[in-house]
């Protein structure tokens, strides 16, 4: 393992940073994982979070590269006649046959992929508008224009048609249904988009996708993953601290929290949901920093210390952070059944170093306003923290115990 004093922010930021930088194709597009063959290839939701995270580090160069890539991707010479063909169906009634909608990844030069992989997801397009607006915001660098201005215009008007229609949800799964963490991602992106350009249509677009999360979560008090399911998904995460949907204490998202830290916490990490057998269906370094988010935007520090430190005890001695832990105790026999499929699962997952950027970017704002030890929920966190801590200890790698 790297070192990394436990803890140290500022130095958790520069490895993950430095592992971003180093995984960023010429073309300015980023590999999903540089070290697992069914990963390489950019994905728009990956590659955003990716984004934003350098954003929030400073480093806007980078950022920048990467949007123009992906205004390149959805423009004239890539998947915009792809893009405005589906729209037009959608308002007119057609259907689209699935190889010819706008696909969820692309090759590290821009090209689309024509394989079986599930493709049809929504999610990537809002989560690029949402880093878009982050980046132009932080990087201060002015109006929308050319072919940009046209890449926004385009996705807008594809994800306000498409919002509410079944796809494939942020796992590649459940083609058939709508799913919450989805239309987050949506209504961040048109919000910013209406934003951008100044357009009240996509401001009631907006609307009408934050009815449908709402309406959703209303029965069960909580928010949910999908239309079919009142499960919980740690993609939900994403709801208040990401996507700003709603605040950190609405009691719906307060409610989801608490569901996915009963159902979805092992090992000290959060999983995905709770029947997920892929590799094994261990803990994420993508959610449990997700999770930390929360607790660092309530003023729970040391929650979100704990979620940051697990993830940054799994760096191995590369400074490779994998997509996944725990898959090979928690359920072995699915574990076994993929590494015989596609072999070891991603060792060095681009998302993961994203995600504890932008923690650690967090946890260090939240001490300078709130202190180390304060926050509306801090008390809360203590009633409830030993057995979390207990466990939390228990999944750290030897000797890393503090």
């Amino acid at each position: 393992m790297p070192d990394i004093p436990q803890m140290d922010v500022n130095s958790v930021t520069n490895v993950s940073v430095a592992a971003i930088l180093a995984n960023q194709h010429a073309s300015g597009a980023f590999v999903a994982s540089p070290d697992f063959s069914q990963y390489d290839y950019c994905w728009l939701r990956d590659a955003s979070f990716v984004a934003a995270a350098l954003d929030r580090a400073a480093e806007h160069d980078a950022s920048r590269r990467y949007h123009q890539w992906v205004a390149r991707v959805l423009g004239a010479g890539g998947i915009g006649p792809l893009m405005e063909t589906a729209t037009a169906n959608q308002r007119a009634g057609r259907e689209t046959a699935a190889n010819e909608l706008p696909p969820a990844r692309f090759s590290l030069d821009g090209r689309r992929v024509s394989d079986d992989w599930p493709n049809f997801q929504l999610d990537g397009y809002g989560t690029w508008l949402w880093a878009l607006d982050l980046h132009l915001r932080s990087a201060g660098t002015g109006e929308l224009s050319g072919e940009l201005r046209g890449a926004v215009e385009r996705t807008a008007r594809y994800l306000s048609v498409f919002a509410l229609q079944p796809c494939f949800d942020v796992w590649e799964e459940n083609p058939g249904e709508v799913h919450t963490s989805t239309l987050a991602s949506i209504h961040a992106g048109l919000r910013c988009a209406a934003s951008l350009l100044d357009d009240p249509a996509l401001t009631d677009s907006a609307a009408k996708v934050f009815d449908a999360i709402t309406v959703s979560a209303r029965e069960p008090g909580r928010f949910v993953k999908s239309n079919r399911q009142q499960t919980a998904d740690g993609s939900l995460l994403w709801t208040a601290p990401v996507f700003n949907v709603v605040n950190n204490d609405d009691p719906c998202y307060r409610a989801t929290v608490e569901e996915i830290q009963s159902t979805l916490i092992f090992d000290g990490g959060v999983r995905r949901y709770a029947s997920d057998t892929y590799f094994g269906g261990g803990s994420w370094p993508v959610l449990t920093c997700s999770l930390g988010l929360h607790h660092a935007q309530v003023g729970d520090l040391r929650a979100a210390e704990r979620c940051l430190d697990w993830s940054v005890c799994r760096l191995d001695e590369h400074g490779r952070l994998g997509e996944q832990f725990g898959g090979e105790t928690r359920d072995p026999e699915h574990y076994r059944e993929w590494v015989a499929r596609w072999g070891h699962p991603a060792r060095n997952l681009v998302w993961s170093h994203a995600m504890c950027v932008l923690l650690a970017i967090e946890i260090e704002a939240a001490s300078h306003t709130r202190g180390p030890d304060s926050g509306p929920h801090q008390e809360k966190g203590k009633e409830r923290g030993y057995e979390e801590e207990k466990q939390y200890e228990s999944a750290l790698p030897a000797g890393d115990e503090q």
